[in-house]
């Protein structure tokens, strides 16, 4: 935490090229964003219960839906109200009735059901497990008469005989914050900015995000002249850096900093305004 501190404390940054030829491309290794590193949720409480009754379609479980939607493929049905708010006759244990819920249908034999729960519970490329589950503010999984928790999350998916079977769609339960789009997934945003360089376009692309700190500004992906930095390993370990107004003086490309001061960036000697 002490490098960060000192890297949110910059006023000012800017991102040069330290040297001139380029390294070898990065694949771009990405399904979705954001997973910046510091500002993760740790594992969601099941506590929020009883579920409410308030019957909406709540942001997150329906931004979740879209997500999976286009990444994906539809689900094989919608019904807007009831795959994520339902009356609250129906079960007075059900998270669809506080809108808290998303019923996406796919069926369990299909090989993209499997590889939607695999992707929402998958490690991140900084080694945190279930990172999108947590971002997301996701606390139950059932499909398959099986259902995995954030508070058991270790535990992988367990036996549960009492959820029904699950084998026409995936279920997904929220925390309020999750279903609200108040996570981190839904708050982090994605910017990107470029200039015109004598290599050619640099293009810079960026996580904003909240912290104690103020907004941060993170540095996800750079290309320029033939070369890309698409992961966090490649931006550390590239000849690309940034450069503070205040200590220390250089840091890593893919270090936070401070966004409270309308700062700008630098990418060799062309200008690059980030913020």
């Amino acid at each position: 935490m002490k490098f960060f501190k000192h890297a949110f404390s910059a006023m000012s940054f800017c991102i040069v090229l330290a040297s001139a030829a380029p390294s070898a491309r990065a694949e771009v290794f990405e399904l979705g964003w954001p997973y910046p590193p510091n500002n993760l949720e740790p594992y969601a409480a099941r506590n929020q219960y009883p579920p409410a009754c308030s019957p909406t379609n709540n942001p997150g479980p329906e931004r979740l839906r879209q997500l999976l939607s286009f990444w994906f493929g539809a689900a094989n049905q919608f019904k807007p109200h009831w795959h994520i708010g339902r009356p609250c006759n129906v079960s007075a244990t059900s998270y669809h009735r506080e809108g808290r819920a998303l019923d996406f249908y796919v069926n369990a034999t299909e090989p993209r059901a499997q590889s939607i729960v695999n992707w929402i519970l998958a490690t991140d490329e900084y080694g945190n497990p279930h990172s999108k589950a947590r971002r997301l503010g996701i606390i139950e999984i059932i499909w398959k008469n099986v259902i995995w928790t954030s508070d058991r999350a270790n535990e992988g998916f367990r036996p549960c005989p009492t959820c029904g079977p699950h084998n026409d769609h995936i279920h997904f339960s929220f925390t309020r914050e999750g279903a609200n789009a108040l996570t981190s997934w839904f708050t982090t945003n994605d910017g990107v900015s470029s200039a015109a360089c004598s290599g050619g376009t640099a293009q810079v692309k960026y996580w904003t995000y909240p912290s104690g700190y103020g907004p941060l500004r993170h540095v996800r992906r750079i290309a320029y002249a033939g070369s890309t930095y698409a992961t966090q390993p490649s931006l550390a370990s590239s000849p690309w850096r940034v450069y503070t107004a205040l200590g220390p003086t250089t840091v890593a490309a893919n270090a936070p900093v401070s966004a409270l001061y309308g700062t700008r960036a630098f990418l060799g000697a062309c200008s690059v305004t980030l913020f």
